[in-house]
């Protein structure tokens, strides 16, 4: 029988005609490899399973791109002589139609056809208003005094509220000249008043800019960082040394859960409120989601130390 020659340990040109034999090498690393990973993601699993929501909350529509609003303050428009809506005089009537050239033409064209400069690119087009069908509020004076109000949905035609109700009351009589538009009511000026308030005269409330409405806000909600920070101290040093394990085993943030208690519950001191909230939203209160484990008993003790902490 003849010697068979030694082969080298680990021959590369087998190894690539036959690359399986290469699995047997690899598989301890893959395997320690995976081990590794297991061991991570069950320690983590309380922050991997769970999206974490930050205490304070900023505004979501705040946002720099949009126009911001100016500050304007507060004032109290003229009363408007209801007489105007039943008695259209003619020096209203020629008001109207200044303010209908100014304000309307853009689209509804000169003449009211709906037939303006920018009709093209609306649709809907714009209302003609020599025609009386097919209008979505309405053709009666307090249907139109609405639209001029509040605008149409979905339309190119945006609200006018910011024109002081007699303008209003102006454009709506020139523009029923150009129809034979339903008679006027005592009991529809009298409805279109109590909504409105005309004969009181509209109160037009004061406006400060987005990022001011904003630092407010987040002034008016915000704790103090020193009095959480006192609080985590107060927390820290306690002599309850059952609720001082219960917190450490269950709690995933101190500074979240004392921030949220401060926020929520300094006040109301709801007992079955923080159990709920807890229970059904460990993370987002600043435990961890074993905490649902604990039975109700457990839950008030860490209440009631939150309580004396805080209160």
């Amino acid at each position: 029988m003849k010697n068979k020659k030694i082969e080298a340990e680990l021959e590369f040109k087998e190894l690539i005609k036959s690359p399986v034999r290469l699995f047997g090498l690899i598989f301890p690393y893959f395997f320690i490899l995976f081990l590794i990973v297991g061991i991570y993601f069950v320690k983590h699993l309380d922050y991997l399973t769970f999206n974490q929501v930050p205490p304070v909350l900023t505004d979501s529509l705040y946002n720099r791109t949009l126009p911001d609003v100016k500050i304007k303050k507060g004032s109290l428009k003229a009363a408007v002589d209801l007489s105007t809506i039943s008695n259209a005089s003619g020096e209203i009537i020629k008001k109207g139609k200044e303010l209908f050239a100014k304000n309307c033409t853009a689209c509804h064209g000169p003449t009211g056809k709906g037939d303006g400069a920018a009709a093209a690119a609306l649709k809907p087009p714009p209302r003609n208003f020599h025609k009386l069908q097919g209008w979505t509020n309405g053709n009666h004076f307090s249907e139109i005094y609405k639209t001029l109000q509040d605008g149409v949905k979905g339309t190119g035609m945006s609200a006018y509220d910011y024109i002081p109700a007699a303008d209003r009351i102006a454009i709506i009589q020139y523009v029923r000249t150009m129809a034979k538009y339903p008679p006027v009511t005592q009991k529809e000026i009298t409805e279109l008043d109590k909504k409105y308030n005309l004969s009181k005269g509209e109160y037009t409330p004061s406006n400060i800019t987005i990022e001011m409405a904003t630092k407010k806000i987040l002034e008016e909600n915000s704790i103090p960082k020193d009095k959480i920070n006192n609080y985590l101290t107060k927390l820290n040093s306690t002599q309850n040394q059952e609720v001082t394990d219960l917190l450490n085993n269950y709690v995933a943030d101190k500074t979240k859960m004392l921030m949220i208690f401060t926020r929520d519950f300094s006040t109301e001191k709801d007992v079955n409120k923080f159990i709920n909230r807890v229970i059904n939203s460990p993370m987002e209160s600043g435990f961890k989601t074993s905490v649902t484990s604990l039975s109700v008993e457990k839950l008030k003790k860490i209440f009631n130390l939150l309580t004396k902490i805080v209160g």
